[in-house]
């Protein structure tokens, strides 16, 4: 017998739906690595920071991975084995984090936790969707998810940087640890051992596939990781890396044109809402690798511990809150897309160019409040606007597995690639800007006595004006990303060549073959 509901009909409803919100929330509060508690692992450990960033897009790969092949682990698994072996997995692999100095272990488990995680998750998030998209309308449930997603892992990451800063980061991980085998306790108690559906055997999936794209991503993290670390191509080892990333990218993509069964469908690509959501994500990308720059700022010259900077992404909840309402309404109006996405990039541009002004060391801790609730607000429009319009109009096949890379891309390749370029950047603008300000400094004036020169505020300042080189070049970006933006078509069309004539009736005719191809092109809500 069959159920595909979760828990067992002795449950009473409302306590269902707590409980899925409960396991939902925790799913959303658990991350291969957090990058609030990096400073203290790195100082644990004596490794260097670019093996935890690794192991940060490792745990992105992991999520990744696991999409196109959800329906055959969902028909493969009980639920109640699905939820219980992810959360005990997940638990048991943060204390081995917890209790390990080896960064390769570390990265090991980071994707490991994305692979359960996700697997888990599903499980959950359908049955959320099911209750939240009103009448089939799946951008009310993407502003309810995402804006709850985003919030709890703002929260998250700054109660393990508390827990850290207060003890230790092997006693955060292993609060998270008991977390998950709470969650497990409690799928245990209150879930059925029933099947969502027949049992199928993992058959039809291509096993070559699934390991081409692991090794060719974890390739291209690790350049992304190390490269500034390694002087990028003038290292030997991140030239065989692109060399090697660039050749196995090729292996699998024409991998998946020959074989029946992709793993990952890239007729997908065809489709012009999917080719301009990925462009839109890879903006989005700029914006969020900002927080390696500000990071720079906040640390580097406001002096804040990794506690006191892990608070400032707290400010992102009022604009993310702010986000999730204005969605939830735009899609419930059926509004069309074009302004909504306008004012999510909009949002952002106006948190640069602020930040662009406040370069300053007597910025304050309340002057964050302004560019922090627009860069949330701008945050939670993005991700809710390219998500539904990315994935519309496809199949569930194609879905799953586009899915998939948009997590990649969205949470990994585009953000590392702006996180590698602001940083290698900020250091060739400190260096030139310190080239600058030593045209004003000479032997006499540094060892004259009462002179007042103080070197480590000249490096300040060579810090301050690179980081604001930085925003500037971004504030000049993020304006043709709003041109952009205002001028895509959002699949409406503007003109259509149809041929027409009059019947001797005098009656407009137009012929079947035009209809057809109109009533294609149009989108469901104009």
């Amino acid at each position: 017998m069959y159920n595909k509901g979760l828990f067992h009909s002795w449950v009473p409803k409302p306590v269902m739906l707590l409980l899925i919100v409960l396991i939902a929330a925790l799913y959303c509060g658990i991350s291969g690595i957090y990058t609030t508690n990096i400073t203290y692992i790195t100082g644990s450990t004596g490794a260097m920071t670019e093996y935890y960033l690794w192991a940060n897009y490792a745990y992105a790969i992991g999520l990744g991975t696991v999409m196109p092949l959800i329906v055959r682990i969902k028909a493969r698994f009980r639920t109640k084995e699905l939820l219980v072996t992810s959360l005990t997995m997940c638990g048991v692999l943060f204390i081995i984090q917890g209790t390990s100095h080896q960064p390769f272990i570390i990265i090991a488990c980071s994707y490991l936790i994305g692979v359960f995680k996700m697997i888990g998750m599903m499980e959950v998030v359908l049955p959320l969707m099911m209750l939240l998209s009103t009448g089939g309308n799946r951008g009310i449930f993407y502003s309810i998810y995402y804006s709850a997603l985003l919030v709890i892992t703002q929260l998250s990451g700054y109660y393990v940087a508390k827990i850290s800063h207060l003890y230790n980061w092997q006693i955060s991980y292993m609060y998270i640890a008991m977390i998950c085998f709470t969650g497990a306790m409690i799928c245990i108690i209150f879930q059925h051992n029933q099947r969502f559906m027949r049992k199928v055997p993992f058959i039809y999936i291509d096993w070559i596939s699934v390991l081409l794209f692991n090794t060719t991503f974890m390739i291209l993290a690790y350049i992304l990781a190390f490269g500034k670390q390694q002087a990028w191509f003038e290292s030997e080892t991140i030239g065989y890396a692109a060399v090697s990333f660039f050749i196995l990218l090729f292996v699998f993509v024409v991998r998946q044109q020959l074989i029946r069964r992709p793993f990952l469908p890239l007729n997908a690509f065809k489709k012009n809402n999917v080719r301009h959501g990925t462009i839109m994500l890879l903006c989005l990308g700029m914006y969020l690798a900002t927080a390696t720059i500000q990071n720079i700022f906040a640390v580097g010259i406001l002096g804040y511990n990794p506690e006191t900077n892990a608070s400032l992404n707290l400010l992102l909840i009022p604009g993310l809150v702010s986000a999730a309402i204005v969605c939830y309404n735009w899609f419930k109006n059926e509004i069309p897309l074009r302004m909504l996405v306008f004012s999510g990039f909009s949002a952002f541009l106006m948190y640069s160019i602020m930040m662009y002004l406040s370069m300053s060391t007597t910025f304050s801790y309340s002057m964050w409040y302004l560019p922090m609730f627009f860069k949330g607000y701008g945050m939670g429009v993005i991700f809710v606007a390219t998500w539904y319009y990315t994935l519309d109009k496809l199949d569930l096949a194609s879905m799953l597995g586009l899915i998939g890379f948009a997590i990649l891309w969205r949470t990994f390749i585009a953000v590392g690639i702006f996180s590698a370029t602001y940083s290698w950047v900020q250091y060739q603008f400190q260096i030139q800007s310190l080239n600058n300000l030593a045209v004003y400094l000479d032997d006499a004036m540094l060892l004259r006595a009462g002179s007042g020169i103080s070197l480590p505020l000249v490096q300040l300042n060579g810090v301050l004006s690179a980081t604001k080189l930085i925003y500037g070049y971004i504030n000049i970006a993020g304006i043709g990303v709003l041109l952009y933006t205002l001028f895509h078509h959002y699949g409406r069309i503007r003109t259509l060549k149809t041929r027409v004539y009059i019947n001797k009736l005098g009656t407009l005719m137009m012929s079947k073959k035009d209809k057809e191809s109109i009533e294609k092109q149009l989108p469901d809500h104009i």
